[in-house]
């Protein structure tokens, strides 16, 4: 895969999860965390509340990333900020799962996690 096709896709899961609802964002965060085998199909309310446990658990990791960084301050929910957060929060969270995070933090403002 070249330099160029990496960031094509980088973008494309971007602008998926940019694209999606906050509650379905949720759900996906909740399967993901519940492991292996779990699907969206699982209990609403569980995946959710897997999914804002995580954020209250990672919320100081993610803070210290985001928050005071004035450039960030005027990023939206589009695909290329979700990208740019990922980035910064991919060591946090894995790869896929960050742009999933960086849509709910992007979808929520940063003021929500850094207020």
């Amino acid at each position: 895969m070249t330099r160029r096709d990496y960031a094509t896709s980088e973008l494309a899961l971007a602008a998926a999860a940019s694209a999606r609802t906050e509650d379905d964002l949720l759900l996906d965060l909740g399967a993901a965390l519940a492991g292996p085998g779990a699907t969206r199909d699982g209990d609403p309310d569980d995946l959710r509340g897997r999914a804002n446990n995580w954020f209250d658990r990672n919320r100081d990791e993610l803070k210290g990333r985001l928050c005071g960084h004035q450039d960030l301050e005027r990023l939206t929910d589009a695909a290329l900020d979700t990208a740019a957060v990922a980035d910064l929060i991919a060591g946090i969270t894995g790869r896929p799962t960050a742009y999933t995070v960086a849509a709910i933090i992007l979808k929520r403002g940063l003021l929500w996690l850094c207020g």
